[in-house]
């Protein structure tokens, strides 16, 4: 009984004595602890930091100028070598829209096409407008045109509504009101005894 008290005794004696002898007080200083849990403090707490002011925050920086000439700008010339733009009946409102929709890509060349003669006279400048056109689709029915203005020098003009075929060249006038208009300038014309088609869809 007295050995087994005495190994009771002796074992908190011994567990201690081992656990000095085991224990680095340089690896777990009697401050550890304090550290440990300010660390796990900071990682509940976020860290509060300054922003600048937006209107203090560099942005991308700015290019300097250039000082190098600028490049000069060409305007397109007047004319555009080309075989003639023949207009047909087929695809006719098209081709006239393309040309009106981008003149640069037409300017000097030559057009060709036939169709109604039209005619009117300016009151205040005096000035008589030719036109060829056809019939197409419109906002009630049958009533919009296709064609084109053009320049006739020529002495004995057509009648009105005659079938007539214009050659001319694709140019840009100024109006009266400022305005700039796309003519077939510099036009040939010919009066055919023989109708086409004077109503086109397309």
């Amino acid at each position: 009984m007295k050995k087994i008290l005495l190994a009771l005794l002796l074992l908190p004696l011994l567990g201690g004595a081992l656990y000095g002898i085991f224990r680095d007080d340089a690896a777990y200083p009697r401050d550890g602890y304090a550290d440990w849990a300010s660390d796990e403090a900071a990682w509940d707490e976020p860290e509060e930091t300054d922003l600048p002011d937006p209107s203090e925050t560099p942005g991308p920086p700015v290019p300097e100028e250039s000082q190098a000439p600028l490049a000069e700008v060409k305007a397109p010339a007047r004319a555009n070598p080309g075989p003639v733009v023949q207009i047909r009946d087929k695809f006719f409102i098209q081709q006239c829209n393309d040309i009106y929709l981008n003149p640069a890509e037409y300017m000097g060349r030559t057009v060709r096409l036939e169709g109604i003669y039209d005619e009117f006279k300016d009151e205040e400048s005096g000035r008589t407008e030719r036109y060829v056109i056809r019939y197409g689709p419109g906002c009630c029915g049958n009533d919009g045109v296709a064609g084109f203005e053009f320049f006739y020098d020529g002495q004995a003009a057509p009648k009105q509504d005659d079938w007539v075929e214009v050659t001319g060249t694709v140019d840009m006038i100024t109006g009266d009101d400022g305005e700039e208009y796309l003519v077939l300038a510099q036009s040939k014309l010919s009066v055919k005894a023989e109708r086409g088609q004077e109503f086109v869809e397309n």
